[in-house]
């Protein structure tokens, strides 16, 4: 099937799947991305956790909220947000898996089994995935839940987690959850997927190769791939003026800076359209690609996400 054709039916389709997955280098703008698509599921009518790893709030103030909680918080109409700690989730989901929290607790409140507890490879990972796994595909707590996921590298481990699991633990309770959680990720009509890169060659072929990763070995398809980050498009081609109209130097400063600016778009596009082609080219059928424009100013708060927001639908 063809990808949609238009940014506001990218996001249509994101808004039917129970999980989405945000990733991308550090710096590129995940978080603001992850609250963008909260707030279009929302506007949507669908009921929507955005869940974040990172330590500070940002996450809350890009949506007009003072702070981040460890539990969800409604902070618009089906909208909520929360950081996830690994330690209680890893609390939280052992009490689903046991279907006891009285055990639950006997377990990871013990000082001993918390010591055993960190041996295992990858359990504060699986925990956060698994939990929030729960909450969008088993338990439907919310009609979707995005995960503002970690940076590129450590999102293929926690991935591949559930893969792990089921290779080197014998049977059991950790073994059926991983068989579950493995067998939604692997159905793009559950989980997929959101990549967030820069319009630039390598971060691009960088993000090129996570893709492939990701639909290679852990068979995780991608809705979309976000490029943030561009520069105005359309800008004059001017020419310094002659220095008998400009004797003082102060136009002349500012047509190199509009140049420059010019320059910048055309070879982000250029980057951009090669990338596409290669992907085309191995054979890879690149996702829908919605594209973000550089904010000099930067986010401020909740109205800056709405812009964002809007451009992207608009196209």
């Amino acid at each position: 099937m063809a990808p949609p054709a238009t940014p506001a039916a990218v996001l249509d389709e994101l808004a039917r799947r129970r999980m989405l997955i945000v990733s991308g280098k550090g710096g590129v703008g995940r978080t603001a991305v992850a609250a963008m698509l909260g707030l279009a599921l929302a506007r949507r009518g669908r009921r929507v956790l955005i869940a974040t790893l990172g330590h500070d709030d940002r996450l809350a103030w890009m949506l007009g909220a003072p702070q981040l909680g460890d539990t969800p918080e409604q902070i618009h109409p089906g909208l909520s947000i929360q950081r996830v700690v690994p330690q209680v989730c890893i609390r939280e989901y052992g009490a689903l898996i046991m279907k006891s929290d009285r055990l639950s607790g006997a377990v990871f409140d013990n000082k001993i089994m918390r010591r055993l507890l960190r041996t295992i490879p990858g359990l504060d990972d699986f925990a956060v995935l698994g939990k929030l796994w729960h909450e969008a595909c088993r338990a439907r707590a919310y009609d979707a839940v995005i995960f503002d996921g970690p940076a590129t590298g450590h999102l293929r481990y926690t991935l591949g987690v559930p893969q792990t699991i089921l290779r080197t633990i014998p049977s059991g309770p950790l073994s059926r959850e991983a068989t579950l959680i493995r067998a939604d990720m692997e159905d793009p009509a559950k989980i997929q997927a959101v990549l967030v890169g820069l319009p630039d060659r390598w971060p691009l072929t960088e993000l090129g190769e996570l893709a492939a990763h990701l639909r290679g070995e852990l068979r995780v398809d991608l809705g979309a791939m976000i490029i943030n980050g561009l520069w105005p498009a359309g800008l004059p081609a001017l020419r310094p003026p002659a220095a008998g109209l400009d004797p003082e130097g102060l136009v002349a400063p500012v047509f190199a800076t509009i140049a420059a600016v010019a320059q910048q778009r055309v070879r982000q596009d250029e980057s951009l359209a090669a990338w596409l082609a290669d992907e085309r080219g191995a054979g890879r059928a690149p996702p829908p690609v919605l594209t973000l424009p550089w904010r000099w100013p930067g986010l401020a708060g909740l109205g800056d996400i709405q812009a964002i927001l809007e451009g992207a639908a608009a196209g």
